[in-house]
């Protein structure tokens, strides 16, 4: 059975996410709310409110992964370096459901990111923070074109505005486009960004 460890400060809001992700059979654990640890082997997975990734350096002893749980994009943990410890990032305010999905999309080895905080990621305010690549054993299947077509895309670019900035065809950066989706194992263009700003592996977006 895999094991969900919660680090959330509000009791109501970590009522609610036990209670949600108790539903696919998965057994949660956390701090309870007089400050003790709930004893055990790490989890699978680590539930963590942002601000209490910058006050807890040893998360990792909790669980092999840590999605964040933010107040949407004013949260402080989008301007926190601990962003790179996380391979998901869940808004308090999505549905029940969208926890289940993040969790078991992390689960499956994949990382999330809500459908709701898409636009921060894509806005570029996380670059200071960031390498402007993912890992070479993730790109090394790009060309050197793939790549910088690649890197553009999760700026948030056109194809059209690829092509001026590249001063190729409109239709060659569609192949190439095409390429990256191809041989990143990703779905479409927000994939792409998701993936190259968060550095973890492909993210999958809800319909």
């Amino acid at each position: 059975m895999e094991r969900i460890f919660l680090v959330i400060n509000s009791p109501s809001l970590r009522r609610r996410v036990s209670e949600a992700l108790t539903v696919p059979g998965w057994q949660v654990c956390g701090r309870e709310e007089d400050g003790r640890v709930q004893s055990g082997t790490p989890a699978d997975v680590v539930v963590v409110e942002g601000g209490a990734l910058d006050a807890d350096h040893q998360l990792s002893r909790h669980g092999r992964r840590t999605v964040a749980l933010v107040s949407g994009q004013d949260d402080p943990f989008w301007q926190s370096p601990a962003f790179g410890r996380v391979v998901g990032i869940i808004d308090r305010d999505d549905p029940d459901h969208g926890y289940i999905t993040a969790v078991r999309e992390v689960l499956s080895g994949r990382g999330w990111v809500s459908p709701e905080l898409v636009p921060t990621l894509l806005a570029g305010r996380l670059g200071q923070f960031r390498q402007p690549e993912p890992p070479a054993a993730e790109v090394i299947r790009l060309t050197d074109r793939e790549r910088g077509v690649a890197m553009l895309v999760a700026e948030g670019k056109s194809n059209s505005e690829i092509a001026e900035e590249l001063t190729i065809e409109r239709s060659t950066v569609k192949f190439h486009v095409s390429n990256v989706l191809r041989k990143l194992h990703l779905r479409d263009r927000s994939q792409v960004a998701a993936f190259w700003h968060s550095r973890t592996a492909p993210v999958r977006f809800a319909a």
